[in-house]
């Protein structure tokens, strides 16, 4: 895993949004901490989606989104599932799209891993992103990288695509707005021709009906298909005008409300890398889909999942460039203190120059025998509850004892909750972060401590950057079964992201140890 700095280009995007906040200058600014995101992250693109004016879903309402949906409806929803579809706390999201398709809604589905899509056709009818890798031999229609020395390198994995005109149900180009996402309308919307996958799958449809309705883009003549469903080698598959995108737009056939619908075989086209990446079109590409998914309605809400996780922060680049809060000035304490002083001397002179305390003494006397009465009553309640208060506020002397679990020696009370507590006030959660990452270990096969040796590693042909899954793998055994390390709270939000990255990985039989059996697909 690896990070790339924030480029010019990344500032120009986000001008707009970071020019709203406004700023007095401060006596001493502290220096801005350069701004670092992923490469395969995809925080421009959701930056974008936010500078439309899209906001997320939380992941606590998502819960109650299939009531409310049939309830309501979804037409102003917009769904958007990036990556791998095998593993996710609310399902794979295709749930979340074929409901929001039938309510007038959007959705954009991109991965490169294996997925049925039966339920976007009619009748008998088959789709499904290919368990394939795209490769191309041609330099020409491939993306080249500028080397040091000012030279070429051509990448065989990526690809450009070929926008596709529309189907002959979709001739009126200028009036199909699908077909303006690749193809352009032949006007003031160019084709797209530097769109530039990488490592992609590719689709295949039987025929185009139902939510599928016309394809949008294909790969170049003679790509190979390198299958990734097996860990042993296959013999690449020659393939001509293999789909790359497809989708829909229209009635939803129960109302009047219009869906709109794209399928691709490769999230890739959105991570952070290739949005930026020079000579691709791949940012353009974000624009036309974030404005097509918004359509005429202008959809506001999204439910953003990607890699099985929801994603519920759009404005984390905003955040991150926004220019500073000035600081309040500290007052000077010595003076403060001055004015408090002087102030209460003269309260307190002034209530002994005009003898207002024995003059008030007078007054209660002089009051009726009743209003006496009242007051001496209230004076009493008010004693009453402050001491009330002061009682129900006071706090244990010591922490209750932890709950009673079958099976597990209690041993002294509070013992339990104590070690938690002085874990997170420490701030170093080494010893839970490494059972856990022991338990995942345990799931692959390996049991007992069998020492900081990690074994060998077998790697699947199918991965982009073995090298990088490799040393992640032996990162994280050091963890499990190295000396032990400090493990900030700060330090494991980051490192837990690879940690699923690595578990869905394995069990999309990318790695597996070389004395453990690979695990079944789909297991």
């Amino acid at each position: 895993m690896f990070r790339i700095p924030i480029l010019a280009i990344v500032a120009a995007l986000l001008a707009p949004l970071s020019a709203i906040a406004q700023h007095r200058p401060v006596a001493e600014p502290t220096p801005a901490r350069p701004v670092e995101i992923p490469a395969d992250g995809t925080e421009l693109f959701r930056a974008l989606l936010d500078r439309a004016g899209v906001k997320p879903i939380k992941e606590q309402d998502v819960w109650n989104l299939h009531e409310m949906w049939n309830l309501h409806g979804s037409r102003d929803y917009i769904v958007i599932v990036l990556g791998s579809t095998h593993h996710g706390r609310h399902g794979n999201g295709i749930d979340f799209v074929q409901q929001v398709l039938k309510n007038g809604g959007a959705a954009l589905i991109a991965t490169d891993t294996s997925l049925n899509l039966d339920r976007f056709v009619w009748g008998q009818q088959r789709a499904e992103v290919a368990p394939a890798r795209i490769r191309c031999k041609n330099p020409d229609l491939v993306h080249n990288v500028i080397q040091p020395d000012g030279s070429l390198q051509p990448q065989w994995e990526c690809p450009y695509v070929i926008p596709m005109a529309s189907l002959k149900e979709h001739r009126n180009e200028f009036r199909n707005p699908l077909t303006h996402i690749f193809s352009g309308d032949g006007m003031e919307i160019k084709p797209l021709t530097r769109v530039a996958t990488n490592n992609s799958s590719y689709i295949f449809v039987d025929q185009f009906q139902g939510e599928i309705r016309q394809p949008l883009a294909k790969f170049p003549k003679r790509c190979l298909a390198v299958r990734t469903d097996q860990f042993r080698f296959v013999e690449p598959e020659r393939i001509d005008d293999a789909l790359f995108a497809v989708g829909g737009y229209g009635p939803n056939g129960v109302d009047d409300r219009t869906y709109r619908f794209i399928a691709m075989a490769d999230h890739s086209v959105f991570i952070n890398q290739m949005l930026i990446e020079p000579g691709t079109e791949n940012l353009e590409l974000t624009y036309r889909v974030i404005d097509y998914l918004q359509g005429p309605e202008k959809r506001k809400k999204c439910l953003f999942i990607e890699n099985g996780r929801v994603i519920d922060r759009f404005d984390g680049l905003r955040q991150a460039f926004a220019k500073p809060k000035p600081q309040m000035p500290m007052p000077n304490p010595k003076a403060v203190q001055d004015k408090v002083v002087d102030m209460g001397n003269r309260l307190i002179d002034h209530f002994e120059t005009n003898n207002m305390l024995n003059r008030g003494l007078l007054q209660i006397f002089k009051l009726p025998s009743i209003a006496r009465f009242f007051l001496l009553l209230l004076m009493v309640y008010a004693t009453w509850f402050l001491l009330k208060r002061m009682f129900s506020s006071r706090k244990p002397t010591d922490i209750p004892p932890s709950p009673m679990v079958a099976g597990v020696p209690s041993g002294p009370p509070g013992v339990f909750d104590r070690r938690q507590k002085e874990l997170i006030r420490r701030n170093n959660i080494y010893e839970p972060v490494r059972d856990m990452v022991r338990e995942f270990f345990a799931t692959v096969g390996v049991h007992g401590e069998p020492g900081p040796k990690c074994p060998k590693v077998v790697i699947s042909r199918a991965v982009r950057k073995p090298e990088s899954l490799r040393l992640a793998v032996k990162d994280f055994w050091a963890l499990a079964f190295g000396p032990p390390q400090e493990m900030t709270v700060n330090r494991w939000r980051e490192l837990s992201v690879y940690l699923d990255r690595v578990r869905v990985a394995h069990a999309e039989r990318k790695w597996h140890f070389a004395d453990v059996p690979a695990p079944a697909l789909g297991s």
